[in-house]
């Protein structure tokens, strides 16, 4: 009888890692309890992330998905069903959804709070990491070490300061432990069901969290390869339930995001689609490891290739190559290189394309995966070098790799926090995506005399300077703002649909509507998430243009592609509302800033236009009793919104000062000189008060 074939080395994992118990391991938990670890971790993610509590509400997707979402405003069975079958500004993920429903009820509108429930999930998501870890790699130690290395990367800055990015964090929180339960599932002998349904309902809800969490049962598959060496049919089949789930939650994401324009086919040259998708993964594999020269936003698409496709093409080969030898003697490194690639192919435009190319977050969950690897690494070459050095070599081995690890952690943390400090400024934010943008070196904040001295600046997105002239209009800095805002028109808007409709508002502003009309039908038709606010333009030149009727109608459909979104049409209201305002035109402004209160009732901004407008109407009384309301608090100005208080007091002094009451002007005047936040402004109140306290004598 010939003799058995020894099983491979690998096949002994075959059923997940298991633990090793030797002396030393026995040592170090008798020196170091088992809870000092986790909660070490837990207390070092929240310090050095709390920083984040001060990060303001942001202008681009926050206050739509804090304040606008109409399913938040009550805790009723009505909006549960609604938030759990219901897609909301090109996204579904309902469990995230639910998150802010809590956050809302809890915190109102106090935006600090809305921090503290993302940076506990952070916490909590990091902690989860630490128990994957420390499974995989069978060391407490290399646990702790890979998971402080995701806790204080600096990719994940704009996924934790970031409200409207709190579908990452979410997403991570199942994603984890769906991991863990898995791989309990595959140890226990007799393969106990309890850990495969606990695994299968956490991954659906890291779907219903987030859609690229759908990489899942791929990742599942790639552990099974890794720590069994081959893929049998019961892993195959136990992957199913996975996959349709993972069908689902793409259905309904493509269904969500394709019918509102955030994802489109793309009709780019091949080659230039795999050049940029090569320089893209190059990029990201560099900021996985060294996070450096991040960015907000990031133009690359519109950026030479020059050499980087070339070198993503090597890491990509090297990575494939890495993947396949680390399988068998290090499976958790191997396994860490599927968790990075594997995200990522929900991200990149490959066949879809998003309207950006490249973003920080899209490497939150690609980094849990570069994190266990090089921890795995780590892990790896000690245990190796330990076997071949002297025992009394070995504390010393201890201590290097310990330092390497301090050194690396230590770097992310200062780096995290300088990134998390500029997120607490809207305006130090967009300066430093526009000094990228524009090449303009130096720091602090970009002035428009900035700007003007670039040459070539039609050639630029249009995107980070409109959103740094807004911040400078959050920040009460109005002529900063109408100072960049006329140098991006001056410049043909610069590039994209963005600078487009600075041209197009320039343009009806100047009385220019048929050339409005023009520059503004490609848009509307676009089907981008521009494309309702451009057809309510289109509407307002129809009007101006003698066609009132038709005009209108125009921008009421505007308003249902607003509605089609599931998103209140308040901000393309007060638009038409603003420009019919600043031609004068009291009464048709008043009747759109009207609809506008009418959909959200409950927020200042829409309220205040609407008295404003009642105000040069000549209805004092009326505007008066609005304006009372907001400085009573019944009706809060949202974090972000361009509606200050002393926008607020001013009016109240001023409708007195036109009712004859100067007295009771001084008080409001008083307080809109305490609030000013501009000198200048402050300049022309304190002129204003002392005038009202001498006529009023």
């Amino acid at each position: 009888m010939p003799p058995s074939k020894p099983k491979p080395k690998a096949r002994r994992e075959a059923s997940g890692p298991r633990r090793v118990e030797g002396s030393a391991a026995s040592r170090a938990r008798r020196v170091v309890p088992s809870w000092v670890a986790p909660v070490a971790l837990a207390a070092f993610t929240i310090l050095l992330w709390a920083r984040s509590l001060a990060v303001p509400i942001h202008e681009w997707d926050d206050s739509v998905y804090l304040f606008r979402d109409a399913r938040l405003g009550i805790l009723s069975l009505k909006n549960l069903w609604l938030i759990l079958t219901q897609p909301f500004y090109a996204n579904f993920h309902p469990l995230t959804t639910l998150t802010y429903a809590f956050d809302r009820a809890v915190w109102g509108t106090w935006v600090p709070g809305f921090h503290i429930t993302q940076l506990a999930f952070y916490a909590a998501a990091v902690l989860g990491l630490y128990v994957l870890f420390e499974r995989l790699l069978r060391s407490r130690s290399a646990a702790f070490a890979g998971a402080a290395l995701y806790a204080a990367h600096t990719i994940h800055v704009e996924s934790v300061a970031w409200l409207a990015s709190r579908k990452d964090v979410v997403c991570l929180f199942f994603y984890a432990p769906a991991l863990f339960a898995y791989t309990r599932y595959c140890d226990v002998p007799e393969r106990s069901r309890s850990w495969y349904v606990a695994s299968l309902l956490l991954a659906a809800a890291a779907m219903f969290s987030k859609g690229y969490a759908v990489i899942l049962p791929a990742a599942l598959l790639a552990y099974d390869f890794c720590f069994t060496g081959r893929l049998s049919r019961r892993n195959v089949v136990d992957k199913i339930p996975f996959f349709l789930v993972a069908a689902v939650s793409v259905y309904l994401t493509v269904q969500a995001q394709g019918r509102e324009g955030a994802l489109v086919h793309s009709s780019m040259e091949v080659g230039r689609r795999v050049g940029l998708l090569a320089k893209v993964f190059a990029l990201y594999v560099g900021r996985s490891l060294l996070p450096i020269d991040l960015s907000a936003f990031y133009t690359i698409a519109a950026e030479p290739l020059g050499a980087m496709p070339l070198i993503g093409s090597l890491l990509a080969a090297a990575l494939v190559g890495a993947f396949l030898f680390l399988r068998r003697d290090v499976p958790a490194a191997a396994f860490g290189i599927a968790l990075f690639v594997l995200p990522l192919a929900t991200v990149m435009n490959v066949y879809f394309r998003l309207p950006i190319w490249m973003a920080d977050r899209y490497l939150f969950l690609p980094t849990v995966g570069s994190s266990l690897a090089l921890a795995a690494l780590g892990n790896f070459l000690y245990r190796r070098l330990r076997g071949t050095a002297r025992s009394s070599r070995d504390r010393g081995l201890r201590t290097v790799l310990a330092a390497a690890v301090f050194l690396v952690v230590a770097l992310y943390s200062a780096l995290t926090m300088a990134r998390v400090d500029l997120w607490t400024s809207r305006v130090a934010l967009w300066s430093d995506v526009v000094r990228k943008e524009l090449h303009l070196g130096g720091s602090g904040p970009v002035l428009a005399n900035d700007i003007a001295r670039v040459t070539n600046l039609r050639f630029a997105a249009g995107t980070p300077i409109s959103s740094l002239a807004r911040a400078y209009q959050v920040a009460g800095n109005e002529s900063e703002a109408r100072r960049i805002n006329e140098l991006l028109a001056g410049a043909g808007g610069a590039g994209g649909v963005e600078g487009e409709m600075t041209i197009a508002q320039k343009e009806l502003g100047e009385g220019r509507f048929a050339e409005a009309m023009r520059r503004l039908q490609p848009i509307a038709s676009g089907g981008s998430w521009l494309s309702p606010l451009a057809t309510m333009w289109i509407g307002v030149a129809e009007g101006q243009l003698g066609n009132r009727e038709a005009g209108r109608q125009t921008i009421l459909r505007g308003v249902e592609l607003y509605r089609k979104t599931g998103q209140p049409a308040t901000d393309g209201l007060l638009s038409v509302g603003g420009i019919e305002f600043n031609r004068g035109n009291y009464a048709d402004a008043a009747i759109w800033y009207g609809l506008a209160v009418q959909e959200t009732p409950r927020e200042a901004g829409p309220n205040y236009f609407f008295a404003r407008a009642l105000e040069e109407q000549g209805k004092l009384q009326e505007a008066m009793a609005i304006y009372k309301r907001i400085a009573s608090g019944e009706l809060p100005i949202l974090a972000g919104s361009t509606v200050t208080w002393f926008d607020i007091y001013l009016q109240m002094g001023s409708v007195e000062q036109k009712q004859g009451r100067l007295r009771d002007a001084i008080p409001y005047a008083e307080e809109a000189l305490r609030r000013s936040p501009d000198p200048s402004k402050r300049e022309e109140v304190r002129i204003w008060v002392e005038s009202l306290r001498a006529n009023a004598r």
